[in-house]
């Protein structure tokens, strides 16, 4: 029998310098975060079908335990995180971090991952707008801890988007519509729904698609609507974008919605140059606790994804200088001296192999930049491309 050696759609391998960086990178956020006085929390992979209740609008992948229960693979953080607190008597406010795989069954060829590595913070039982700030600004800083420069956070707020679904008393299908319009940004889609829902909100929906770029932008939205909710929703963008106070990447979307659907107030995205999806997304959750049976504590969230953030880097940051790798070989009866070398010489490694050729063919392999045989009397310097061994 032979095996399939195919990978299930929307996963992937990693292999040597992107695997070490994708394992760099996560421990580097979560000392970011610890450093930012957050916990570390960890839960399971398989969790029951209950727990994601609240996200049903997401693929998942559900299969059966042995006991015939339902199970999933986690699509998120957040909700696990939520039944932590519902389940073992932590009392909030918290203040939480966390990185571990997700897994969403996408359209197969939507181009989607299916497997990510997402890192975040979960902040719990803290109502004040400082909260939301508390996520950009650690997300700006463990950014460019990271090196990365061109990035840009959109700020929206989910109440504006519940604001119109309400005042249009809209069902299910035709928010789907608007929704997806919305989504797209979609200047055709947005003006057929118009079209076919006439309301005194027609002015502030048709503009909504445009209405996303500098913080200018807020009092453009304000100037179309007397909705309090929206004027509401308005005020809070705008103290969240001067208090953070990084222009250079922060804008808005007064038409921003998030993919999950359990968001309440400011809603945030992170997008990059080079990037065709977005890598951070977060936002306010007032009422997903409740859901769990406890006290409906106020929350807000954060999560990067670091698969893309590894990507982004090696196709946008410089090539930085690195220090040359050196492969040494050695005899059995050298051994020690083999490892005293090793400990003096930066970014080096030992040679398994008992013949000098061999070690010479794979450092030129593998690009190393120096071989030194310590395997006779001395030691001996080799350049790999240059020196050919009869």
């Amino acid at each position: 029998m032979k095996w399939n050696r195919n990978l299930p759609i929307g996963t992937r391998d990693k292999l040597f310098k992107e695997a070490a960086s994708a394992y760099d990178m996560e421990h580097q956020v979560n000392r970011s975060f610890h450093e930012r006085g957050y916990q570390r929390i960890e839960t399971p992979v398989i969790e029951f079908d209950d727990v994601f209740s609240a996200i049903d609008d997401m693929n998942l992948y559900r299969f059966f335990d042995t006991k015939g229960r339902l199970t999933v693979l986690r699509p998120d953080m957040t909700s696990p995180i939520g039944r932590v607190i519902s389940t073992t008597g932590v009392t909030p406010p918290l203040k939480l971090c966390y990185s571990g795989k997700v897994f969403r069954a996408n359209e197969e060829l939507a181009g989607e991952r299916n497997e990510m590595t997402q890192a975040g913070i979960e902040i719990i039982g803290f109502a004040s707008i400082k909260a939301e700030i508390e996520c950009i600004t650690s997300a700006i800083a463990v950014l460019r801890e990271l090196g990365m420069t061109d990035f840009q956070i959109e700020i929206g707020h989910a109440a504006i988007y519940q604001a119109v679904i309400q005042s249009l008393a809209l069902q299910a299908n035709d928010e789907e519509i608007f929704r997806q319009a919305l989504q797209n940004k979609s200047l055709f889609g947005i003006r057929s729904f118009v079209a076919s829902h006439p309301s005194a909100m027609d002015a502030f929906i048709l503009a909504l698609p445009r209405l996303f770029g500098s913080v200018d932008t807020i009092g453009e939205a304000r100037a179309l609507t007397d909705n309090r909710l929206i004027l509401e929703a308005l005020t809070q963008m705008e103290t969240i974008v001067q208090v953070v106070n990084a222009p250079e990447h922060l804008s808005v979307d007064i038409g921003l919605v998030q993919e999950l659907h359990y968001y309440t107030g400011a809603i945030f995205r992170g997008y990059a140059d080079m990037s065709a999806v977005h890598f951070l997304s977060g936002g306010r959750y007032d009422s997903l606790l409740a859901q769990f049976g406890e006290e409906n504590w106020p929350a807000v969230g954060l999560a990067l994804n670091l698969d893309e953030i590894v990507s982004l880097k090696r196709r946008t940051l410089k090539k930085q200088e690195h220090i040359a790798k050196t492969f040494i070989h050695y005899s059995l009866e050298t051994t020690q001296l083999a490892e005293e070398v090793l400990a003096k010489t930066p970014n080096s490694s030992l040679s398994f192999f008992d013949e000098l050729a061999e070690s010479m063919a794979y450092a030129k392999k593998w690009q190393y930049h120096k071989l030194i045989d310590v395997s006779g009397n001395g030691l001996r310097e080799i350049d790999p491309e240059k020196e050919v061994l009869s």
